[in-house]
């Protein structure tokens, strides 16, 4: 059996821990979970909760034979950040994909990435390494996602449309049918994507424009 462990204590990392205990491949005994890492070992102080324990940090941890990583950073750069530590030690990773959800047995997922429940993942759809997605979002069909990309809740992506390397899609934005977001780009919450997005702009709005701040 496979010993999970998840990279990160705080927020995220315990809703990832909560949907992983109702995940098939959990409930198929495909692997335990073995705990967290975090910097911070007084994570759960004061917090309601029966979690695994906090282990040491990452920067310390040697990786043991079975053991497989989730890395729970919501931000692109502290997930690629700290992939890039595991990596280095040899580490492997887990793909999770929760219960209640719809994932076309023609996508393809990348290693590490977390496919939420009450998500669609239509037909021929490739998702990179080690993106999130969130809740009640859809990605229409031959979507190709790149890798340490979020979207976030109730987002949607049309057919053929495209997403760069560490870009996010913040809550209730919408990226029409064969339209680009470029890498490192940022879409606003509730923003409708009717144009390419280039390599790392911001863009908000309905239609979405490029903003400075």
């Amino acid at each position: 059996m496979k010993h999970l462990i998840i990279v990160g204590a705080r927020g995220w990392g315990r809703e990832v821990y909560a949907s992983t205990l109702v995940c098939p491949a959990y409930l198929k005994k495909e692997f335990d979970i073995k705990g967290f890492l975090d910097s911070k070992l007084s994570a759960f102080d004061g917090l309601n909760g029966n979690y695994p324990p906090i282990l040491c940090s990452p920067e310390e941890y040697e990786v043991q034979m079975d053991d497989v990583f989730f890395v729970a950073m919501g931000a692109s750069e502290w997930r690629k950040y700290y992939v890039d530590i595991i990596t280095a030690k040899g580490g492997k990773f887990q793909t999770i994909i929760c219960e209640g959800n719809c994932v076309n047995p023609t996508a393809y997922i990348g290693e590490g990435s977390f496919i939420s429940g009450w998500s669609c993942v239509s037909d021929n759809v490739h998702i990179g390494k080690h993106c999130i997605v969130h809740p009640f979002s859809n990605i229409g069909h031959n979507v190709n996602i790149g890798n340490f990309v979020t979207i976030e809740a109730f987002s949607f992506l049309g057919g053929y449309s495209e997403i760069g390397d560490e870009s996010v899609m913040h809550v209730r934005s919408s990226l029409l049918r064969q339209k680009k977001i470029g890498k490192m780009a940022e879409v606003g919450a509730h923003s409708v994507v009717i144009r390419n997005v280039k390599d790392g702009e911001h863009v908000f709005g309905n239609p979405a424009k490029k903003i400075v701040y």
